[in-house]
């Protein structure tokens, strides 16, 4: 809600576009990314599709391609957009991970 709030503040739809698509396409590349090392640690593993590494590191290479020049074309949209990113951090670390937590919070979650 908070970040939502936050990008709402912009006022421009394509600021906001921008915001959340560069976002999206760090996820998405980070994805295809994780695919790829668990297919490179546990190759034994059973998959229901049997893709070559080719077509996963092309998509990389493409994917970095245009990470880096969105960061060169636009650094303040992409840093604004990892900050928006980041607010949801304290949220993982205090719901998800960590260790004990008040029972106030335990109930809420």
């Amino acid at each position: 809600c908070i970040s939502t709030l936050l990008m709402l503040v912009t006022g421009d739809i394509y600021t906001l576009i921008n915001y959340v698509g560069f976002v999206n396409y760090l996820w998405y590349g980070v994805t295809v990314a994780g695919l790829v090392v668990l297919r490179w640690r546990q190759p034994h593993r059973p998959r229901p599709i049997r893709v070559s590494l080719f077509f996963p590191g092309l998509y990389l290479l493409f994917w970095a391609a245009l990470l880096l020049f969105s960061l060169w074309s636009e650094p303040l949209v992409c840093g604004i957009g990892l900050g928006i990113m980041a607010t949801g951090a304290p949220l993982y670390l205090l719901g998800v991970r960590g260790g004990p937590r008040p029972p106030a919070l335990r109930r809420a979650l």
